[in-house]
């Protein structure tokens, strides 16, 4: 039977394929570094659910291997010029295409199989944390395979396999294989939206809307143990998109003949064209005589020829123009709802989101897939169509060449860029927002993001040249980018060893790119250095000719080595060593690079150095005066001041214990006449100075301190952003702090156990008398008057806690005085920015945003959720003890909201620049109620220093919040807040930061913590 004998031949044939066991490895490899990535995450590595969640991503990548496979299995006759025969040899369309189909499904049915063994083999491994695993269960790596991985790939394998028969091309299914990627990911964003959950399970090609349906309301335990099972919608899900496979096939048997590549589709064209040029056939051809030149200019000219050449073939063919209206939808897909918050609300489609979110982070794994497809069909494009004799024989330099293919590419990026430029202000247009900033577009696209996507795009080409097998390439980008995706969670940290990176950058609407440009332009340039030898390197492993195959690849090489190619080299290397060392310098030198387990070793050895200090008396802060001078542009700042310091603990006090913020360097400290100075731990900046007199109960002494903060180059991660040019935001933490603080030990109970330190003891009870000592932490457990002047910038506003007594000018510079009526908790704030400011008042209290100009569409919003907080809140639980309530924004470099007294402190964007539409939950208004109510709760009212504390404080504040929006905003509006708020306490997950974090298994201790607006369970694993 000939289907047997295509069938059995297309299996050989593939086993015999070096690149089919590379597919297979790569695959089994990379499941196995997924879960050396998901380890220590917050579910067991091998639960049902786990197992189900990496195989499903990796069989992202996997759709690259089913395109290449099937791809290749429908186009290879073409490409070999074996079509001729096989369409002429006594075959029928079902037994030339089935065999070739399901042969390679069989092919890539055992590839697959590598997701689970891999998992299998890295869950031996005994240097992974073991406590993360749970019991094995076979079952939790067989359900995967049947119900997602091999229903999937057979579908992925009947639309590629279509695709590329009927258009006798390669290119279409890897294109269709990226279409299926964003399908997935659309899926993934969107399938919440679809309001029947029997539609939205059967509408998800992939099934995983299934697994979320099912395991939405999962405790822990069940997550962690319990199987996926064969659920009756998931198996129709299955039936049915195994239907559209069979039609996809069916399509594929009705259309497709025995026929040379584009016979009857372009006969017409064919005619036309042959008419067109038949009177041109008698005319003799007169050849020119032009002078040969081969110096610099022709290369010039050969680089641009070979360039256009290159580039038109790309974007004038229909796969780059599909692609390209592809991206269009792609934009308004994703950034329909830009910048999601919680309470499914979403932002202002502003031009960073819009640029750096969507254009940048969402696209970015499709324009890395089609950098690899696009490179090598650069590389690959004359020997495929059986070219390359021809052109290898022109006098054109190999450098010209292949720097020529890569300039195309470049400018298929650039073209690419400014499509999904265009798609982006269509997007902002469509929305009612008309504040594009081109500028910033062209800055980020064209800027940070070309510059990303150029390097790698030097890296692709140099793989396709030097792989030399095409698909293999293709796969070997990807893996490459994923592989620098996660170094961080393989180990390899420092950007100077992974290519293409950078400390990253973060654009604020009030900072700008801020300190992130300097570092971001150096390592570009180090990495241009590489990629300038990448290029030495393809240079050599060129193909030109025959003879790369009668030679080994490094013999080959070898033997191309020239005075110039080795010059060129040694330019590169020179780069590299030089650029390498100056970011070096900054990052090791001038700046102390860290791994999380360094982080860990200085907390550690904090606490063996001083814990014995912690029960020893110290003085508490009874009055401070500052004197601060903020220099934004030269992100520093001299920090001086006085702390009047008082023996409230009932004993002699002999000696005062002065802890510094690692990030501060201590100018001088002074406690008076007869004080030494007995102990200066200059690593732990911990210091301990020797009373001459011990201070007696109710005596108080004088601390003065000069402190600086200052940057001195850039280190390789964490760019310090508390001083801004434009957004300084940093608290009391900065200033000297008195006595030990626990806050400071290493909390994790495994980093404990590693670095030798016994398994801390909890927090002491309520009723533990301790539980009430003074120590600062981010409660502020001391209250302090606060007189402060701080200067800045003459177009700045300085602001922290207490009432402004005066403002003045003097020497370019202004300043502020600020001054506390009562004792505070001595947790102030400290703003400095070129501010807008609404005003308002609410009875005798006056109300203030200080924002940035062009983030103003939700401050009257502020102002009335601040007037409605202040009323339910004073008739309810007493009155606010200030003159003033301010809200103040600060830099996008971290997002949360604070309150601080008398000052609450917003990120940038967040609540200023929320997108209300009819029927959403005014976030706004609810997040302000809640930073306003903890005026009272953990303003007024603090907790003991016990476990717990933040459950109060935090949970009477939502209780408020919610009160004041049921009482000004009506009780349909709260009610839509109550059915988020529970369906998310369901599913037993909690919002931090816009990221949801799926639980611990629940031990035998955990409590229930709101946390901004949000219901939240924290587990305690010590």
């Amino acid at each position: 039977m000939k289907l047997g004998e295509v069938f059995r031949f297309e299996i050989e044939y593939r086993l015999r394929r070096g690149s089919t066991w590379v597919y297979g490895g790569m695959l089994l490899g990379l499941s196995f570094l997924m879960l050396h990535i998901v380890n220590g995450s917050s579910s067991r590595v091998n639960s049902p659910e786990m197992v189900a969640t990496i195989s499903s991503i990796v069989s992202l990548v996997g759709m690259l291997v089913t395109a290449a496979l099937f791809g290749e299995a429908a186009t290879r006759d073409i490409q070999s010029r074996m079509h001729p025969l096989m369409y002429t040899s006594p075959m029928r369309t079902a037994e030339y295409l089935g065999g070739r189909f399901l042969g390679t499904l069989v092919v890539n049915a055992v590839m697959l199989l590598g997701i689970p063994l891999g998992q299998l083999i890295a869950a031996q491994m005994p240097y992974l944390d073991r406590q993360m695993f749970g019991p094995f269960i076979p079952g939790a790596y067989v359900q995967p395979y049947l119900l997602f991985l091999l229903p999937n790939m057979v579908l992925a394998a009947a639309l590629l396999f279509a695709l590329a028969a009927l258009a006798r091309q390669m290119l279409p299914a890897f294109l269709g294989g990226m279409g299926l990627f964003v399908v997935y990911l659309f899926m993934d964003a969107y399938r919440g939206r679809i309001t029947n959950p029997t539609l939205a399970v059967l509408a998800d090609p992939f099934g995983m809307a299934v697994l979320e349906d099912l395991t939405r309301y999962w405790t822990p335990v069940q997550r962690n143990t319990q199987l996926i099972g064969f659920p009756d919608l998931l198996l129709w899900n299955r039936l049915l998109w195994m239907g559209v496979a069979l039609a996809f096939l069916v399509l594929l048997h009705r259309r497709f003949r025995f026929a040379h590549p584009g016979g009857a589709g372009t006969r017409w064209k064919r005619r036309r064209a042959v008419a067109d040029v038949a009177p041109e056939r008698t005319r003799p051809v007169a050849v020119p005589v032009v002078p040969r030149s081969f110096g610099a200019r022709a290369r010039g000219w050969q680089t641009l020829a070979v360039m256009r050449r290159a580039l038109e073939e790309i974007a004038g063919s229909r796969a780059f123009l599909v692609l390209l209206a592809g991206a269009v939808v792609i934009v308004f897909a994703f950034g329909w709802n830009v910048g999601a918050e919680v309470f499914g609300t979403a932002s202002w489609p502003v031009t960073h989101l819009v640029a750096a979110v969507v254009l940048g982070t969402a696209l970015a794994p499709v324009v890395i897939i089609l950098i690899a497809v696009f490179a090598g069909e650069l590389v690959w494009k004359e020997r495929e169509v059986g070219a390359s004799a021809i052109t290898d024989a022109a006098p054109v330099p190999d450098w010209v060449s292949l720097l020529g293919r890569f300039l195309a590419l470049v400018a298929m990026l650039i073209v690419l860029q400014a499509v999904l430029m265009a798609a982006g202000v269509m997007l902002q247009a469509v929305q009612g927002y008309h504040r594009y900033e081109l500028g910033l577009y062209l800055r980020i696209l064209f800027g940070i993001k070309l510059a990303d996507y150029v390097l790698l795009a030097a890296l692709a080409m140099a793989v396709h040249v030097i792989v030399n097998q095409k698909y293999v390439g293709h796969l070997v980008v990807v893996l490459f980018y994923l592989g620098t995706a996660f170094s961080s969670q393989l180990g390899i940290r420092h950007h100077l060893l992974v290519y293409g990176t950078s400390p990253g950058w973060v654009y604020s609407d009030m900072n700008g790119f801020g300190p992130f440009v300097a570092p971001f332009v150096w390592f570009k340039l180090y990495w241009a250095a590489w990629a300038l030898l990448l290029a030495v390197i393809a240079r050599l492993f060129w193909v030109r000719g025959r003879d790369r195959e009668s030679r080994p690849a490094v013999a080959f090489a070898r033997a191309r080595l020239t005075p110039s190619i080795l010059r060129a080299a040694g330019v590169a290397v020179a780069l590299i060593v030089a650029l390498g060392g100056f970011i070096f310098y900054n990052t090791n030198v001038l700046n102390e690079y860290h791994t999380p387990f360094d982080s860990a070793g200085v907390k550690a050895e904090y606490e063996r150095r001083y814990k014995r200090y912690e029960d020893a008396p110290q003085p508490s802060i009874a009055r401070a005066d500052l004197r601060l001078d903020l220099h934004p542009r030269r992100r520093a700042a001299d920090l001086r001041g006085t702390y009047q310091l008082v023996n409230r603990t009932g004993r002699p006090i002999d000696s005062v214990h002065v802890l510094i913020h690692p990030d501060v360097r201590a100018r001088s400290i002074s406690l008076g006449v007869g004080a030494r100075r007995v102990l200066d731990d200059g690593d732990l900046q911990y210091q301990v100075y020797a009373l001459a007199r011990p201070l007696a109960p109710g005596d108080s002494l004088r601390l003065a301190f000069d402190v600086a903060v200052g940057q001195r180059g850039f280190p390789n991660s964490g760019i310090a952003t508390a001083v801004a040019g434009n957004g300084t935001y940093f608290d009391r933490r900065w200033l000297p702090i008195i006595g030990y603080q626990p806050e400071g030990e290493l909390t994790d109970a495994e980093a404990r156990a590693e670095h030798g330190l016994p398994p801390r003891a909890p927090p002491p009870a309520a009723d533990d008398p301790r539980g009430s000592r003074a120590r600062f932490d981010q409660r502020g457990a001391e209250l302090v008057h606060v007189d402060a002047v701080i200067g800045t910038d003459a177009n700045q506003t300085a602001v922290t806690v207490g009432t402004l007594v005066r403002e003045w000018r003097t020497g370019g510079r202004r300043y502020f005085h600020y001054r506390t009526e009562t004792p505070l908790p001595f947790m102030n704030p400290f703003f400095s920015a070129e501010y807008a400011a609404r005003r308002g008042r609410w009875k005798d209290v006056a109300l203030t945003v200080l924002h940035h100009p062009t983030h103003d569409v939700n401050v009257d919003r502020m102002l009335r959720g601040m007037q409605a907080s202040l009323e339910y809140y004073t008739t309810n639980f007493g009155p606010y003890p200030a003159r003033e309530l301010r809200i103040i924004e600060f830099p996008r470099y971290q997002s949360f909201a604070r309150a601080h007294p008398q000052n609450i402190a917003f990120g940038e964007g967040s609540a200023f620049l929320t997108r209300v539409n009819p029927g959403d939950v005014d976030r706004t208004f609810f997040v302000v109620a809640h930073e306003t109510a903890h005026q009272w709760w953990g303003g007024q009212v603090r907790g003991a220093d016990v476990r717990g504390n933040a459950l109060l404080s935090e949970t009477l504040a939502q209780y408020g919040a919610m009160m004041v929006m049921e009482k000004a905003l009506g009780p349909e509006q709260v009610r839509r807040f109550y059915d988020y708020e529970m369906d998310h306490y369901l599913q037993g997950r909690r919002v931090f930061s816009n990221r949801e974090v799926p639980l611990l298994e629940v031990d035998d201790q955990a409590y229930l913590y709101y946390h901004k607006g949000a219901v939240a369970m924290y587990t305690l694993r010590e």
